[in-house]
């Protein structure tokens, strides 16, 4: 749009298996990074992640910024984190305001 360009960034680090109990592999498939439509490089600080929970029949998600760098460089990560590299404490909820999908919603 004109105010910002997603470029969807799936991580598939294991099976695409999800349970009411772990929705982390769709979370991964639904990551995405972020830049200004002119922007000629993108930039592994933007990036979005969907925060997921089931909400009676849907699932429901909040954005949430997140570095990439793990994915990027996944070295950088412990080897016992590299599976699932990312913490509660790596997402940043996004300003709704400032992002063009701030929640997402499946039926």
């Amino acid at each position: 749009g004109p105010k910002q360009r997603l470029c969807n960034f799936p991580v598939e680090n294991e099976p695409p298996l999800v349970s009411r109990a772990d929705l982390t592999a769709l979370e991964y498939a639904l990551m995405f990074m972020h830049t200004l439509p002119a922007a000629l490089h993108v930039n592994p600080f933007n990036g979005a992640y969907y925060r997921l929970k089931i909400e009676g029949e849907r699932i429901e998600g909040r954005q949430h910024d997140v570095d990439m760098d793990p994915f990027i460089a996944p070295t950088t990560v412990p080897l016992e984190r590299r599976k699932r590299p990312l913490r509660d404490e790596d997402l940043t909820v996004a300003d709704e305001r400032s992002h063009w999908l701030p929640q997402l919603t499946i039926e």
